[in-house]
């Protein structure tokens, strides 16, 4: 299946990525009578062993191996997190920046195709949201992973300066025997 995408497959994707988008928005800030917890990730473990952890305004709850070059220079950190069990998992990235959108796919091209990864897709629609899709190299030793980097439309901040949001989804498949955890799920 590699690179085959079919136009309604990536719009498929393109509508999930604005729905994943729209609902990552950083929660309002609570009222200064409710407790704030200690530890700022939201961690769970579902009653199948799924681990889900999340985090607003920084990165705690992206694995430490989380590739760098995913995380766009200068842009701010919405929201961070991942889901993973003994399959592979997921993880997010939600960030914010006020760089033209070529610049944006530029970084991505350049910086992802330079370390190995393929350029699966590259989508723009009409109303100014570009999808990118890379895989890693293979490697004997290391899960496969996708990358799917879609650049949300273009809007106007308080400032009057544009801004775009930026969904990351990483997704790791473990091979068959060799699940890892968060820890390591990201070299």
């Amino acid at each position: 299946m590699r690179g085959d995408f079919c136009p309604a497959q990536v719009q498929l994707l393109a509508w999930l990525m604005l729905a994943l988008l729209a609902a990552c928005r950083p929660l309002p800030e609570p009222p200064p009578s409710e407790a704030v917890p200690l530890d700022p990730v939201l961690r769970h473990v579902g009653e199948d062993g799924t681990h889900f952890a999340a985090s607003v305004g920084d990165t705690r709850a992206l694995p430490p191996h989380f590739p760098p070059q995913l995380q766009l220079p200068e842009a701010a950190v919405l929201s961070s997190g991942q889901i993973w069990d003994q399959e592979g998992g997921l993880t997010s990235l939600l960030l914010q920046t006020s760089q033209p959108l070529e610049e944006i796919a530029a970084y991505y091209r350049r910086t992802l195709w330079g370390r190995g990864w393929d350029l699966l897709s590259d989508l723009e629609q009409a109303n100014g949201i570009r999808t990118l899709v890379f895989e890693s190299p293979p490697h004997p030793e290391q899960s496969l992973h996708q990358a799917v980097i879609q650049v949300g439309s273009p809007r106007r901040g308080p400032d009057q300066v544009e801004y775009r949001d930026i969904l990351i989804l990483l997704s790791t498949v473990a091979p068959v025997g060799k699940a890892q955890p968060a820890a390591t799920a990201f070299p």
